[in-house]
This record gives C-alpha cells, sequence and structure tokens, in this order.
C-alpha cells in the first residue's frame, strides 16, 4: 500500500502574500495567502484524509477571520521526507457556518470556498501548517510586531505536494520565488543496476549502516528522490523508505 502524500489544498496555486520579515503580516510564521481565480471564490479541497480537531468562529467576521484546524487521520508524505501526521490551518473559509468539530473528509473531498472575512480584501485563504496533531495557535512577539501562528510551524512549501494537474498562477513574493514541488518533478527510475538487488540502507553513514533486508530495488521501479547525501540519495518506494546509490537513478520525464 502506497503511502498517502500530503497536498496543496486547491488546485490553482496563486501567492498573493508570502512569510517572512518582507511579508505584511506573515512576519513570524510561515503562513502563504493563496488564492485560485482572478475573481470569484476558488474551491478548496482537504489535503489528505482528516478530521476537524478546532474551529474558531468569531461572532464578527469584519474584525475577526474564522479559521479551520485539519489532521491527517492518519501519517502521510511530504516532498521533503517527512512521513508523519500533519495539521493545517486554512483562514477564511468560506463555509465554516458548516463545519463541525470531529467531521472526517477524505483526501480530495470538497471542504469550502476561499473567503475574505475579518481584515482581508480579497477572496483567499492564509495556510499554515505544523507537523503532529497539535491543533491551535500561540501568540508571538518580536520588536513591534506580534502575531498568531500555529503549534510546531513548517513551511507550507517543503511539507505538501502540488497536485501533478495544479496550476502554479503566481509562485513569487517580493522578488523570492516559492518552490511548489510535483511528485512528478522528483519521481526518478533505477537504471543500469550491475548486480541486483540495489540495496536499501537505513543510513547514508555507511560505517553505521544497516541494509533492509528483502526491500532491494530492482532495474525500471521508480522511486520518488527526497534529497542527496554522501551519494546516496533518500527516497521512497511502495512504503520503502532509505537511502540507495543516487548514481543508479535516472530522472523521469
Amino acid at each position: 500500500m502506497a503511502y498517502q502524500r500530503a497536498y496543496f489544498p486547491m488546485k490553482v496555486i496563486n501567492v498573493s502574500q508570502g512569510y517572512g520579515i518582507a511579508s505584511t503580516s506573515h512576519k513570524l510564521s510561515y503562513a502563504l495567502d493563496l488564492s485560485g481565480k482572478d475573481s470569484g471564490a476558488d474551491e478548496v479541497y482537504a489535503p489528505f484524509d482528516c478530521k476537524i480537531t478546532k474551529l474558531y468562529q468569531p461572532s464578527d467576521t469584519r474584525k475577526h477571520a474564522n479559521t479551520v484546524w485539519l489532521t491527517s487521520t492518519e501519517k502521510v508524505l511530504s516532498p521533503n521526507g517527512y512521513y508523519g501526521y500533519l495539521t493545517i490551518s486554512i483562514t477564511h473559509p468560506a463555509e465554516i457556518t458548516n463545519m463541525k468539530l470531529g467531521r472526517v473528509y477524505k483526501q480530495g473531498e470538497f471542504l469550502c470556498h476561499e473567503g475574505k472575512t475579518g481584515n482581508a480584501s480579497g477572496n483567499h485563504i492564509h495556510l499554515e501548517v505544523s507537523k503532529g496533531t497539535s491543533a491551535g495557535w500561540s501568540l508571538k512577539k518580536s520588536g513591534i510586531y506580534e502575531e498568531y501562528v500555529t503549534f510546531n510551524k513548517v513551511k507550507p512549501e517543503e511539507y505538501l505536494f502540488a497536485r501533478d494537474d495544479a496550476i502554479i498562477r503566481n509562485s513569487i513574493y517580493k522578488g523570492y520565488k516559492y518552490r511548489f514541488i510535483k511528485e512528478k518533478d522528483i519521481t526518478y527510475k533505477v537504471e543500469d543496476v550491475p548486480s541486483l538487488p540495489l540495496n536499501v540502507h537505513t543510513s547514508a553513514d555507511y560505517r553505521s549502516d544497516t541494509i533492509i533486508k528483502n526491500k532491494g530495488l530492482k532495474n525500471g521501479d521508480e522511486v520518488i528522490r527526497f534529497y542527496i547525501k554522501n551519494g546516496l540519495a533518500y527516497i521512497y518506494h511502495y512504503e520503502i523508505m532509505g537511502y540507495i546509490a543516487n548514481k543508479y537513478l535516472k530522472k523521469v520525464n
């Protein structure tokens, strides 16, 4: 059985605000503001099999933005090689009144339309990602800046795949280009292995390495390559995760 991938919750990705000191309101978080269509409200989908673990529904949505937290019901695979639980928060969901704590969604199921509650000037979602199952936020302060951010915050583009059919409309914010990774971008094929099987190692350090028994690869196998260390590629192949010799990998076109 293949591990479920964690996906961005929109089919069209258009960055309207990034994170960091150059941002307007995301100076202390890794939040991304994403919109889809040039006008109207785009659809938002469940990024993985998940359940609602927290809801924030302010009485005055003209001043405060509503938010829903979704936690994966099983471990999911990220484009940086992380395999574990993820929690995402989506701010400005238009249909939050239809959402209930504990509701379960299947990956790809319609979740809501993007909205513009609070001080938002247009329809979008404010997206944050956390490792683990903690759903909530904490107040962070730095100098004159003050911001509510999710627990265990991580960069969304490092932990969520863009769907292979996703349209990346804009990935640049104030000169910084965010890298949205599609699975096909990091898929490689095993080729020219002289002695089969190609061993999969638990570590990139041969001095303390262990071979995963009965988990070798053969020519023609396709793998997701996350990164390279010491000439070894950290890969995933049908519930196998480990290191193989990178010289035997060729990019799949």
